[in-house]
Order: C-alpha cells, then sequence, then structure tokens
C-alpha cells in the first residue's frame, strides 16, 4: 500500500503582513512544505501543512515560531546574503554593521 500525497495547502491562518511565492529551494518535502520568500522583504519561511485542518497551513521560522511580522523594508539582506542598498557595496564600509543586514528576523535564512 502506498503512502497517500498530502492535501495541497489551500489557505493559511496569517501571512504576518509578507507578500509570499515559493522559491522551490526546500519544496519537495513528504509531508508537503515547501519555502516560500517575501517578495517585500525577502525573508523566507517553511509554509506547512497543519495537521488537524484539512487544506490549512501555516507560516513557520527554522524553530516552529510563528514569522516576525514584514518589515515592509525592500532592502533588508538576511543570512549571507550580501547587501544591494549601494550597488551590492556595504552601506557603512567595514567600519559598521549593515543596517540592512543587522535587525531581528526570525527567517529560515537568518537562523536556520
Amino acid at each position: 500500500m502506498s503512502t497517500p500525497e498530502p492535501a495541497a495547502i489551500t489557505h493559511v491562518w496569517s501571512a504576518f503582513g509578507h507578500r509570499f511565492y515559493s522559491d522551490g529551494g526546500c519544496d519537495g518535502h513528504p509531508d508537503g512544505a515547501s519555502c516560500e520568500r517575501c517578495m517585500t522583504c525577502g525573508a523566507v519561511y517553511e509554509l506547512r501543512p497543519r495537521s488537524d485542518d484539512l487544506g490549512g497551513g501555516d507560516y513557520t521560522a527554522a524553530n516552529g515560531d510563528d514569522p516576525a511580522a514584514c518589515s515592509g523594508d525592500t532592502l533588508m539582506c538576511h543570512g549571507d546574503e550580501p547587501c544591494q542598498a549601494d550597488n551590492g557595496q556595504p552601506c557603512h564600509g567595514a567600519a559598521q554593521p549593515c543596517p540592512h543586514a543587522t535587525h531581528a528576523c526570525n527567517c529560515l535564512l537568518c537562523t536556520g
């Protein structure tokens, strides 16, 4: 007997202000989870199916928490992504940390 395919996710409880699209980075989990990137701030979260809600899903951070709310900042960089605010150059040189990379984000790139 084969394992049934997971139900497609058709609705989520909240997107926390993010505008997500799938980047294909972690698609193909046996449970139907996928990675989704915010078109505004660039944060990446996992979209996981709910076990108690057929067709329902939740966006989750690396530790299982809800995503941080979208900042609306289109210049944010996550994880090891280089800052693109000044044509790919760090904003303040090596002397100061880049403000686009120093933020409170719990996405898969920043904490995973």
